[in-house]
């Protein structure tokens, strides 16, 4: 094995360019798991064994510089900086973490019933999680959207024994009332099953149950924090939040009395976003969500 890292960016469309040009272009010959997402794409690259070529393997969609908002270039440098960490990440959310406990308590919120399809899924496949009873997940260990580059053996912990467990049970049990939940369509800004939203919350969930493992996690502090909220709402939270959050999470254990009053806040953002988003441009898309329409899929 080289010492070298390789972040992945898929090309699934005729045409399309790298978005990162740091990045390593990973053409999609046969697209039949869409609708999977990166999920499938993390799975099939474990699969082939291309996290064994190099010391650091990653997959980030076209949309990682304008989620994350710095480039390709700028995190692979984080990760050779980071060499001696088992994984590396950067969560392009970072004001999540002041009023989300976890990814799951984000989660039903922004896609109601979530955390029971999840734990349907879990069962299924023997995944021994309770996620009634996950722990805090702070800046440490918080990331959506699959932004993360880990080691050949990250790889093999965590994708070999919690995703492929998971993708080799949807491929043969399709049928089932646990693949049957997280395949139907959520509320998202594109048409998507909960598959994807489920996935991306493994990682984090995986993080904050392992312990031992060395994270290295790209900081996002202070007003900085604010660049990355998508609304005026957010900005709010963040700013009355974010100092006793910062507290909490510097004690040795998260206090309870937070919950609550993060959970409200969840479910306030939610509402937030359904209704200014539903008729202005979201900066993901730059276009308005059609909740209404998603919602009645």
């Amino acid at each position: 094995m080289n010492e070298s890292i390789k972040i992945f960016e898929p090309i699934y469309a005729q045409g399309q360019v790298l978005s990162e040009k740091a990045f390593h272009p990973l053409v999609l010959r046969d697209n039949a798991h869409a609708a999977w997402r990166e999920f499938y794409i993390l799975v099939d690259m474990y699969r082939k064994g291309m996290h064994l070529q190099q010391k650091f393997t990653g997959l980030a969609s076209p949309k990682f510089s304008l989620k994350s908002r710095i480039d390709g270039s700028r995190f692979l440098q984080f990760v050779q900086d980071n060499s001696d960490a088992d994984v590396c990440l950067i969560n392009p959310f970072p004001q999540l973490a002041y009023f989300s406990y976890n990814a799951w308590m984000q989660g039903e919120h922004a896609h109601p019933g979530l955390m029971d399809r999840t734990q349907l899924l879990l069962d299924a496949c023997g995944i021994p999680w309770n996620l009634r009873e996950a722990p805090r997940q702070g800046p440490d260990t918080l990331c959506y959207c699959n932004f993360w580059a880990g080691t050949a053996s990250f790889w093999e912990s965590y994708v070999g024994k919690v995703l492929v467990p998971i993708a080799s049970f949807l491929e043969t049990n399709s049928s089932s009332e646990a693949a049957r939940a997280v395949l139907e369509p959520t509320v998202h800004s594109d048409d998507a099953p909960f598959l994807p939203f489920i996935a991306e919350r493994l990682f984090s969930t995986y993080l904050s149950l392992t312990p031992g493992l060395k994270i290295a996690a790209y900081r996002i502090e202070g007003d900085d924090v604010l660049d990355y909220c998508v609304s005026e709402f957010e900005k709010d939270i963040v700013r009355y939040m974010q100092e006793p959050i910062d507290a909490a999470d510097r004690q040795t254990s998260f206090p309870a009395d937070q919950v609550p009053l993060m959970d409200l806040f969840c479910k306030l953002s939610q509402k937030y976003v359904r209704a200014y988003f539903s008729s202005n441009p979201h900066p993901h898309t730059g276009q308005p969500i059609d909740f209404e329409r998603k919602g009645e899929e």
